[in-house]
């Protein structure tokens, strides 16, 4: 607690094991202050939280507010038992984290702060983990990217709304949210549905839902031009926007959120303090600290041992060019390292003795990708599938071949410059995180062990075998550990050759659900199955569907692989989703699909070596995923709604299908077992295995 209290804007805080009297209450408010992006608690701890809020002065020129923080075991606050001043500063965009401890273990607590007029936030609920030795079940939800001005947030709606009627040993216990909180992009440039429509997205009270300025920008110009976070100020800002939308801030004030990130809450496709636009260490610096000020978490306050977790620190950093790479692709130029140096986020939460929730960074010390600029395409999305060997070889560097890296790699019968031949070895998690991981993998005691990845560990195979150069299994998503394949299969041959048993990954990014398997070895003969990932879609980002249609509208031979005239074969939508049986049965079937929207036909052109590890692609709606861990397994729930584009009002959206999957516990020398447990609604075209 010391060092979570040294903190700017953080603060510790002892609640007592009495009802305190005489706390202060609300009145009406004088209209000095205001509580605009709500409330948030996270990171449980059997005996302490981590609760949050921003307040927002009305006087101009203040410099600080100081707030009270009170905790009830009643949502009336009759039973109050922590009031304590906390102090909201200007220097911390007037956050504040209260690091709550001394609270009883496994129970529902409520919390509100009061602003010195007596006008108060709104009143957000939590609840403490269960005690160390406790066998408790775990229920979390698996939320991932939401675009601001490509979607609602309504998913979340849906979430609160089914939580409401769960029994009471099934509601949700917290959220994990793997990434993309926010965007840093804007679109600025009219948004289109699925089916092709324009759309004007608006929110609930009929305001344009965009972001139509920045600090560092001002207002932006003509449509199509793009907005992009470029200081503190303006990240800041994005975050502010995103959390005043009301099913986003009633989902913080109800549960708990365990958070990462991904790469939007920073830059697209960034790593380390890099992005293809180039070096970007000071914007790096500036997007952790606003992650810091608007994502609460147990940071340094976190008390496993051996918490690598520290809260936000500033430093003096210049944007100058990455250099002097080690042997895990880490630049030790040091504004760089000083830069990602700022805030370490990775970190582990137990539940009682049932989980471990171990949670990555994926960013932060990960190298280039397996495919190089060279490489047509390779810095963001390559044209089409490339060979999976060519990732390999490349992700190696100056180790592949045995250490005789070759000088040329094959591209549709072309040899091309091998540019990372005298590279390092990619690692997306750098040699700190690989290490913290493996070694809280092999010393967890807990039933089940969660990797809570921002990317998925699955591979991603695309039937390129129609092609004279392809194969069934060429890799177009590299930005995931399939451009990371060396440490995938070092991770997985680990957890395998120790034993390590009932591990499961959550994880999100590909705007679509997917549930799987991983191997040790992707490229073997004879796989192992390692573990269990269950990725779950946007909140609202555009489907998979759609951006992979998008990318593909100028080679029509992909295109047809990729999305089906649905209203030729009275489907539901106009735009179907091809690229289902795509990814699970093969190109032939994707294509046959597409020509005859028969799905009895198109099985008949299925290819069992066609990602044999996936049983599950849901690509064309978005939502998230329930997941319940007990001693005897894993239940998982996809949830999807369709195109967040329309207010769906109180009922929230409705339901297109829920999938579920379960995981029997498995012990030593076994593997993980993945069965399909039903599910209601419309089935996903083409997008089961069973």
């Amino acid at each position: 607690m010391a060092a979570f209290a040294r903190t700017a804007g953080c603060f510790a805080a002892m609640a007592s094991t009495t009802t305190l009297v005489g706390c202060s209450r609300p009145r009406p408010a004088s209209g000095q202050f205001g509580f605009p992006q709500g409330v948030a608690s996270a990171d449980p701890l059997p005996d302490a939280v981590v609760l949050w809020t921003r307040v927002e002065p009305e006087a101009a020129g203040t410099d600080s507010v100081e707030l009270r923080v009170q905790v009830a075991r009643d949502s009336e606050f009759s039973d109050v038992i922590l009031e304590q001043a906390v102090l909201a500063e200007r220097s911390f965009d007037f956050t504040v984290r209260c690091f709550t401890a001394g609270l009883e273990s496994d129970r529902s607590y409520h919390y509100r702060f009061l602003a010195p007029d007596s006008s108060a936030s709104r009143v957000g609920r939590t609840r403490t983990a269960p005690s160390e030795d406790a066998d408790r079940p775990l229920t979390v939800a698996v939320c991932s990217c939401q675009h601001y001005e490509e979607g609602l947030f309504s998913a979340y709606r849906r979430l609160l709304l089914d939580d409401e009627q769960a029994a009471d040993d099934r509601r949700i216990d917290l959220v994990v949210h793997v990434g993309d909180f926010i965007y840093e992009a804007g679109n600025r440039r009219p948004l289109v549905s699925l089916d092709g429509e324009e759309i004007d997205l608006r929110n609930a009270d009929g305001s344009p839902r965009i972001v139509a300025a920045l600090p560092s920008r001002g207002p932006v110009g003509p449509m199509g031009e793009q907005l992009v976070a470029e200081s503190l100020d303006d990240y800041r800002e994005l975050y502010k926007i995103y959390l005043l939308d009301p099913d986003l801030q009633d989902a913080r004030a109800a549960f708990p959120f365990v958070c990462i990130w991904d790469d939007h809450e920073f830059h697209n496709d960034a790593w380390q303090s890099y992005h293809p636009g180039g070096p970007s260490q000071r914007r790096k610096m500036d997007s952790n600290q606003a992650w810091f000020e608007y994502i609460p978490a147990a940071l340094g306050s976190n008390p496993v041992p051996g918490n690598p977790a520290r809260d936000f620190s500033p430093a003096e950093v210049s944007d100058v060019e990455l250099e002097g790479f080690d042997d895990n692709y880490l630049s030790r130029e040091p504004n760089n390292l000083a830069a990602i140096g700022t805030l370490s986020i990775y970190r582990s939460l137990r539940w009682g003795r049932m989980a471990e929730l171990l949670l990555v960074d994926g960013r932060s010390y990960r190298g280039p990708r397996g495919v190089d600029a060279s490489i047509p395409g390779g810095e963001f999305l390559t044209r089409e599938p490339v060979p999976a060997a060519l990732v390999a070889t490349q992700n190696a560097g100056r180790t592949a071949n045995g250490g005789n890296p070759p000088e040329t790699v094959s591209l549709g019968g072309e040899e091309l410059p091998n540019s990372r031949r005298d590279s390092p070895a990619g690692s997306l998690l750098g040699a700190g995180q690989k290490q913290w991981l493996t070694e809280s993998l092999q010393a967890s005691e807990s039933r089940w062990k969660v990797i809570c990845n921002d990317v998925p560990l699955m591979r991603f195979g695309f039937d390129m075998s129609f092609r004279d150069y392809g194969s069934h299994d060429d890799l177009w998503w590299t930005d995931a550990w399939d451009g990371y394949p060396l440490e995938r299969r070092e991770l997985m041959t680990f957890i395998a050759n120790e034993g390590i048993t009932n591990t499961v990954s959550l994880t999100g990014d590909r705007h679509a659900h997917f549930a799987g398997v991983v191997f040790d070895d992707f490229d073997s003969d004879s796989p192992r199955a390692v573990l269990a990932e269950f990725a779950g879609s946007s909140i609202c980002s555009g489907p998979r569907l759609k951006n992979q249609s998008n990318g593909t509208q100028a080679v029509p031979r992909l295109n047809g692989l990729v999305r089906l005239d649905g209203s030729r074969f009275g489907y539901p939508r106009a735009i179907m989703p091809a690229l289902n049986a795509w990814l699970l049965f093969g190109a032939e079937a994707a294509a046959t699909l597409g020509e005859t929207g028969d799905e009895q036909a198109a099985m008949q052109q299925a290819v069992d070596a066609v990602n044999p590890h996936l049983r599950y692609a849901d690509t064309d709606g978005v939502g998230y995923v329930v997941v319940r861990f007990a001693d005897d397994g894993v239940s998982a729930e996809f949830v999807t709604v369709g195109e967040p584009i329309v207010h769906p009002g109180s009922d929230g959206p409705a339901v297109w299908r829920r999938v579920r999957f379960a995981v029997p516990a498995w012990s030593a020398g076994e593997e993980p077992g993945l069965e399909y447990a039903g599910m209601e609604g419309e089935t996903p075209l083409m997008g089961l295995k069973v």
